[in-house]
């Protein structure tokens, strides 16, 4: 989607255009200090804002200019896809706005509408990273629904002129869903023993529900078994799914196969 429309505001995807408001927008320190910036970009705002339009065509990150609804841009709100340390994959979430334009809740209804429009892709959390003594964004991110975790404490030892940077975390949808949305991507690709780790791990989720029940879990679970020849485990997943009071014409014949075939009944 290339624009977006709040109530008081226009999001419009970055393009090379708005290499002058971004460079102008760069030029204040305090943007410079919390909105992190590769040395190679800090030195080249083109070269950032490049980046930033090869990355979005790449399907690797969304970023958008945040502008005022007569078009006058005021700020920077996007995310890039990052791989956590765990695999897991996360929207990496900045923002920044144009220091005229503070003190209003304009970053906080662009966060807010950013964070809303990626629930449409299959990636579970988005999160911000915050030094602690950027108390406005810690503000600003508590309005738009995310959370400080403790846990996530870190130093960026290229920037050591922030504090201690934390993540605040917002669940954009069940981890089970992006596991089994992972399992049957899987599934499709015909990497069955990979599927079958997906949708335990989805089972290893707790339930919120969802459309993907333990049953259907198992359902797909045992599929995959099949596919790859762990036939008795599959028959243990199909049964399963079936007790839990899931009853289709896959299941029914995959065990009728596993009967005739394998003698499992």
């Amino acid at each position: 989607m290339n624009s977006i429309r709040t109530r008081r505001l226009l999001l419009t995807i970055v393009n090379m255009s708005d290499v002058t408001f971004i460079s102008n927008l760069f030029s204040y320190a305090d943007v410079r200090k919390y909105y992190v910036l590769r040395d190679d970009h800090a030195k080249d705002i083109n070269l950032f804002v490049n980046y930033l339009v090869d990355t979005i065509q790449g399907g690797r990150s969304l970023t958008y200019i945040i502008r005022l609804n007569d078009g006058t841009p005021i700020g920077l709100v996007g995310g890039e896809l990052y791989r956590e340390r765990s695999g897991e994959i996360s929207w990496n979430t900045s923002y920044a706005i144009h220091p005229s334009y503070r003190r209003n809740g304009y970053a906080t209804e662009a966060l807010t509408e950013f964070t809303e429009h990626i629930k449409q892709y299959n990636i579970a959390k988005s999160f911000l990273d915050i030094s602690d003594d950027n108390e406005n964004s810690k503000k600003v991110a508590q309005k738009a629904g995310y959370k400080y975790n403790r846990d996530t404490a870190h130093f960026d030892p290229q920037h050591m002129e922030l504090s201690v940077l934390f993540h605040w975390e917002l669940m954009l949808h069940s981890r089970r869903n992006q596991y089994f949305s992972m399992g049957c991507q899987a599934y499709k690709s015909k990497d069955y023993h990979s599927a079958e780790q997906f949708f335990q791990q989805a089972l290893n989720e707790d339930y919120d529900d969802g459309p993907n029940t333990d049953a259907l879990c198992y359902s797909n679970m045992g599929m995959a078994c099949t596919s790859y020849g762990n036939y008795t485990k599959a028959f243990q997943c199909l049964k399963k799914a079936q007790s839990l009071g899931l009853t289709n014409a896959s299941i029914e014949r995959e065990l009728n196969w596993l009967k005739v075939n394998k003698g499992l009944f």
